[in-house]
């Protein structure tokens, strides 16, 4: 009996200092997430690795063929022993470079890098289970400090995708894309349907609506952004376009680039983010083509240079951290931005943009820098039926997230619309297709 008390006694003794040390290491792990900052290894868009390891890392700085920021060399040598690693100023670095890597923290992140996973985890998606951090000299917390953002290319819940439907649940259509929107704070969608619950999708050309049901996809993806830059939300008229609007409005989802008149079309989206700095969303359409504009009534903001630098400075008067500018340009069928385009997109990033998104594009666009700012000319189908050649069932999405009012990250999710009309992530053969037509030295 006394053996078998002794055993019990002891028994619970280890699972007590167990417990403790598990208590302790989670007590550990805590202050080093609210008192610590992360570390980025990180190359540029054209890089073509997306993960690395602590192991290869580290034989990196030793061997020198990875750079370090200035201000992290004191970690780096007391944590590894590297004694004399190599030090890259940013202002030198080299964006058009396919193999440099460089270690900095979040402090000196900007989304002119790219950063890899660590072990193949990502800092944006759990920063709980990352593993690199470096003791912080300011208060620093991912909760509070870091808002992420989803941006995506063509949403038009009609023709086919409304046949599928009607058909299939919401779920089923967007399960193999949904895992990404689950933890994102803001979502973006470009919408450009409205609703008419009486539509029938069958036979429908190029003339669109929707129905209020199937906007749901909307909400399953946990949309809260709606831009109305595109093409076809005046396709049947006023009234359909005003009901999507008081939709958006009862789902608290706000809208820009478009409204129910001129100025309600023009104003620009702000948001204040969980660090108290503001953001701003501007869009425009660069030709109305199908007279869907807001000139004298409801419709799209036309893009009129003096006017979108008029909104950028008025922006930045009052102190707008960072400025997103998205345009619906006219179309073309091919990765190459048109001049016009290209021209447009340079002087929205001269005028004080800090980043252009192109909407227009069904077969995915170039990917390109201007003054240190990166251009997105078009990201392709987001949610759209086309899928008659694979030019326009390829496409991407952007994770992306703010930090201290800045934009740091805008990571491309490469998609290949299924034959079924689902939309899916690209397998790795696809991924490297899109990588290899978007992706040019000279753009950079």
């Amino acid at each position: 009996m006394h053996i078998l008390v002794c055993i019990i006694l002891f028994s619970q003794l280890l699972s007590c200092k167990g417990k403790e040390q598990e208590n302790t290491k989670e007590v550990v792990k805590q202050s080093m997430l609210n008192d610590s900052i992360p570390l980025f290894i990180v190359g540029t868009y054209l890089h073509n690795h997306t993960s690395i390891s602590i192991d290869e890392l580290v034989q990196g700085l030793q061997s020198r063929d990875i750079s370090i920021t200035r201000d992290i060399q004191d970690f780096v040598t007391i944590k590894w022993n590297i004694k004399n690693p190599r030090i890259q100023s940013l202002k030198d670095w080299n964006d058009r470079s396919r193999k440099d890597l460089i270690l900095l923290s979040i402090d000196s992140l900007s989304n002119r890098f790219l950063p890899l996973a660590i072990d193949s985890m990502d800092y944006f998606t759990n920063p709980k289970t990352y593993p690199l951090y470096v003791k912080s000299v300011h208060p620093f917390s991912f909760e509070t400090e870091i808002t992420t953002y989803i941006h995506t290319g063509v949403t038009a819940l009609t023709r086919s995708t409304g046949i599928y439907l009607d058909k299939h649940p919401i779920e089923q259509y967007i399960r193999y894309i949904k895992p990404y929107f689950e933890k994102s704070d803001l979502v973006h969608i470009s919408n450009e349907v409205s609703i008419d619950d009486t539509c029938s999708y069958a036979g429908m050309r190029l003339s669109f609506l929707t129905k209020t049901k199937h906007l749901d996809v909307l909400k399953a993806l946990r949309a809260n952004i709606i831009e109305l830059t595109g093409n076809h939300n005046l396709d049947r008229g006023i009234p359909p376009y005003l009901k999507a609007l008081n939709w958006y409005a009862k789902e608290k989802m706000r809208y820009f680039g478009g409204g129910a008149n001129p100025k309600d079309a023009q104003a620009p989206l702000i948001l204040t983010l969980k660090d108290s700095t503001r953001i701003a969303w501007i869009g425009f359409n660069e030709r109305c083509p199908l007279g869907e504009c807001a000139d004298k009534g409801p419709g799209a903001n036309r893009y009129v240079d003096a006017k979108a630098q008029s909104m950028i400075d008025s922006l930045r008067k009052v102190g707008i951290n960072t400025i997103i500018a998205c345009v619906q340009f006219s179309e073309v069928d091919g990765y190459t931005p048109h001049a016009v385009q290209k021209a447009i997109s340079k002087r929205l990033i001269e005028y004080g943009a800090d980043i252009l998104i192109g909407s227009q594009a069904h077969v995915v666009q170039e990917i390109g820098m201007h003054k240190g700012k990166m251009l997105f000319y078009g990201t392709g189908n987001f949610l759209f039926d086309q899928t008659y050649k694979p030019e326009v069932r390829r496409a991407f999405f952007l994770q992306c997230a703010f930090y201290k009012g800045r934009l740091i990250q805008t990571k491309p999710v490469y998609t290949y619309m299924r034959s079924t009309k689902e939309p899916d992530i690209a397998s790795s053969q696809e991924r490297e297709i899109i990588r290899e037509a978007i992706l040019k030295e000279e753009n950079f």
